[in-house]
């Protein structure tokens, strides 16, 4: 199949799961302020309390990335042949690397900021600590990580692709994958998160030379689904005609190993010190649950979500933007609710529902038409 033929065939389904992992990661930075735990470093904690965000945050955190990683991987192969190398990377400068550096030195110090602002009385002069403690202990890049790491991975896969440009140059192949690619592919990334794991925690977050955030546990384990997402493209995956994953078998597998996950992270990795063989079932668990949630979700959308319908393409349309800049809605909604006493559900329900609509409002209705007039202002629509 020529990829002129290809690109006229579009995903809508990838489209509006990449928008609903959007929603999704929006409502989960949101629950993040409800859980027991009273994260010290995250930016509003709630007066309010339930185990039920808990098991969200533990959740949700395994297959979302995933998800986004291996949609960058499908997609960044397409872009890459049809408009050649520099095209590429001129597109990601726009669209990724800038961006991310402008996230890091204008968002993601406020994003810092906000940890004392929420908790102090009288917070430290933020010039002051983005001058000092953001360049020192407190830095991080919030939500931008994603970004850089994005970032590298489209390098990556420039340099494989100047080594060995016949793979994504020939043309692409169909069939269906063997019977043991899926449960290799789950050993592999339990592996690649085990091994991490026997040297850093599991959630731990390492700042390599103000560059990079990384999750050391989990990095591999996203590059491997990047990977699958050029592979996926390479062999014509989601395709009509050609492998598509089935609703019943993965949904099926992931909410039996969602709740495998969820009891035994509970049971067996909560504490300071988690012995060898429970870091073994912990990848082995986390792995699967994330491929099976990746697919499954991949099924639904395919099935029942594959459509233009308007909404659908307003939501995939804005999504980036949202990703973007939700924290700057996030964070000043939750001080103003901070230390309301209402019941938690309505609290939390009517944060969701207020924060979405806004940032989808701003994205809608003021980003987009001013980053519009730019590019009206420089060349007629040109349409890819």
């Amino acid at each position: 199949m020529k990829l002129q033929a290809i690109s006229r065939n579009r995903l809508y389904f990838f489209d509006n799961l990449k928008a609903f992992i959007i929603l999704l990661m929006v409502i989960f930075h949101i629950g993040m302020g409800y859980t027991t735990w009273d994260l010290k470093w995250w930016t509003v904690n709630d007066i309010q309390k339930s185990k039920f965000f808990d098991y969200f945050i533990l959740e949700t955190d395994v297959y979302i990335m995933p998800i986004m990683f291996l949609a960058a991987g499908y997609f960044a192969p397409m872009v890459l042949v049809k408009k050649g190398l520099g095209a590429f990377w001129q597109d990601k400068l726009r669209r990724i690397v800038i961006p991310w550096i402008g996230g890091v030195l204008f968002i993601a110090p406020l994003i810092a900021y906000s940890t004392f602002f929420s908790r102090m009385p009288v917070p430290p002069n933020f010039f002051d600590f983005w001058s000092n403690g953001f360049w020192g202990p407190f830095y991080q890049q919030g939500h931008f990580w994603f970004l850089g790491i994005l970032t590298l991975f489209f390098l990556l896969l420039t340099v494989f692709h100047l080594v060995k440009p016949s793979y994504l140059n020939t043309p692409r192949q169909k069939g269906m994958p063997p019977v043991w690619f899926f449960p290799f592919f789950a050993l592999l990334t339990a592996a690649c998160f085990f091994s991490a794991n026997l040297f850093y925690w599991n959630d731990t977050w390492l700042n390599v030379k103000y560059i990079f955030m990384i999750q050391p546990v989990r990095l591999l384990l996203h590059l491997c689904y990047f990977s699958l997402g050029v592979y996926a493209w390479k062999q014509s995956w989601f395709t009509p005609g050609d492998y598509s994953p089935r609703l019943i078998p993965w949904s099926a597998s992931a909410i039996i190993m969602l709740i495998v996950f969820l009891l035994y992270r509970v049971t067996f990795t909560l504490m300071p010190e988690v012995p060898l063989p429970f870091k073994i079932g912990h990848a082995l668990t986390h792995a699967t649950f994330a491929m099976t949630a990746t697919f499954g979700l991949i099924a639904v959308f395919q099935n029942f979500f594959d459509s233009s319908a308007y909404l659908w393409r307003r939501l995939a349309a804005n999504s980036y933007i949202i990703y973007f800049i939700h924290q700057c809605v996030v964070i000043p909604i939750g001080c103003l609710v901070q230390k309301l006493d209402i019941n938690i559900w309505l609290k939390y329900t009517g944060v969701s529902i207020v924060t979405l609509l806004l940032c989808f409002l701003l994205a809608e209705y003021i980003i987009q038409p001013v980053l519009s007039l730019g590019k009206n202002k420089k060349s007629p629509p040109v349409h890819s």
